[in-house]
C-alpha cells in the first residue's frame, strides 16, 4: 500500500444491473440500490489492485471481449459472482464496470439519484449501465462510449454544436435525458437535442454539386461529412440497436451508423460508418 496515489476513486457499477456495491471489511456485498450508494473504492497506480480503507482486497481482471471497460473482481483465483459470493467459475462472475469519480469531490455532496422502487418502467425499455431504465422521468444519464482506450477519459461536451469526448472522466461529462418518439428515442442535454450536424467548419468546404444535399441524401461524397452534434431544436430521432451486453447499444440515425474517431488523446468526435461492424458501443449511466 505504501506509495499508492490513491487519485483514481471511483464507485462500482453492476453492469446491467439496480447494484450498489459495499465492502463489510472481509468481503463485498451487493444491495439493490443506485450504484452512486455503494462504497467509494480506489484503484492502485498499476490500475488493477482495488483499495478500500487503506488496505488492498482485491482485483481486478478485463472481460476478454470488452477490455478495459467490463471487469470482474478477483481474489487470488476466485471471482465474485452474481449472488455475492465467491466462485472459481467466469461464468458465474459478476460484470463490473468502473464510474470514476473526481478526486476534488467531497462525496459527501455527490447528488445521488433518490433510491428507485422501479427503477425499470417496462422490461422492453433500454436500461443504462447501472439498470435503470433510459426513458425513466427521474432518468439523468452520462454518456459513456465503450473505447478501451483509458478509464479515465472520455467525458461528452459540446463544442461549436459537434459532439466530442474530452480528456476529464466521463461523469463529468454533459447529462443527457431519453424519451421515445414514434418509436426511436429523442436525446436531449440541457434545452439542446442530439442531432446529425454538418459544422460551419465543414460546410464551407463542401463540394459544390453537394451544396443541397442533407444528412439523408446517402452521398458518398457528403455523408461521412456529418456527424453527431446538438441543436436548439428536436429534428432528429434515433434507433438503440442492442449490441453486446444488454446495457450497450450502437447508434443509428435511419441511413448510418456512428463511431468514435479520436483525433488526438483527449480530443474524439463521431464520424458516420455504413457497416454495424464498424459503429462503436455505447452505454449511458445514471447520475
Amino acid at each position: 500500500m505504501d506509495g499508492e496515489a490513491l487519485d483514481r476513486p471511483f464507485h462500482f457499477v453492476v453492469t446491467g444491473r439496480y447494484i450498489a456495491v459495499h465492502y463489510d471489511g472481509q468481503t463485498f456485498a451487493l444491495d439493490s440500490n443506485h450504484h452512486l450508494r455503494g462504497d467509494l473504492f480506489y484503484l492502485s497506480d498499476d490500475e488493477e489492485k482495488i483499495i478500500y480503507n487503506g488496505a488492498y482486497i482485491g482485483h481486478l481482471k478485463s472481460h476478454p471481449d470488452y477490455r478495459d471497460d467490463i471487469f470482474y473482481i478477483c481474489r487470488e483465483a476466485q471471482y465474485l459472482s452474481q449472488s455475492g459470493s465467491w466462485t472459481a467459475s467466469i461464468a458465474d462472475a459478476l460484470k463490473v464496470e468502473i464510474n470514476p469519480m473526481n478526486i476534488f469531490d467531497d462525496p459527501s455532496n455527490i447528488n445521488i439519484l433518490t433510491s428507485l422502487s422501479d427503477p425499470v418502467i417496462n422490461d422492453h425499455n433500454p436500461i443504462s449501465a447501472d439498470g435503470i431504465d433510459l426513458y425513466h422521468p427521474n432518468g439523468y444519464f452520462c454518456l459513456y462510449p465503450l473505447t478501451g482506450d483509458c478509464l479515465w477519459t472520455g467525458d461528452a461536451g459540446d463544442f461549436k454544436s459537434e459532439l466530442f469526448f474530452g480528456g476529464d472522466i466521463y461523469s463529468n461529462g454533459q447529462i443527457f435525458r431519453l424519451s421515445v418518439n414514434g418509436g426511436k428515442t429523442r436525446i436531449s442535454s440541457g434545452d439542446k437535442f442530439l442531432s446529425i450536424t454538418l459544422g460551419p467548419d465543414k460546410a464551407e468546404y463542401l463540394p459544390e454539386e453537394c451544396r443541397e444535399h442533407n444528412a439523408w441524401s446517402k452521398c458518398p461524397k457528403c455523408a461521412h461529412w456529418y456527424s453527431l452534434g446538438f441543436q436548439s431544436e428536436p429534428q432528429d430521432c434515433f434507433t438503440l440497436i442492442p449490441r453486446g451486453l444488454p446495457s450497450m447499444f450502437v447508434l443509428y440515425d435511419g441511413a448510418y451508423y456512428h463511431r468514435v474517431s479520436v483525433l488526438k488523446s483527449s480530443y474524439a468526435t463521431t464520424e458516420r460508418v455504413e457497416r454495424i461492424e464498424d459503429a462503436s458501443l455505447f452505454q449511458f449511466v445514471s447520475v
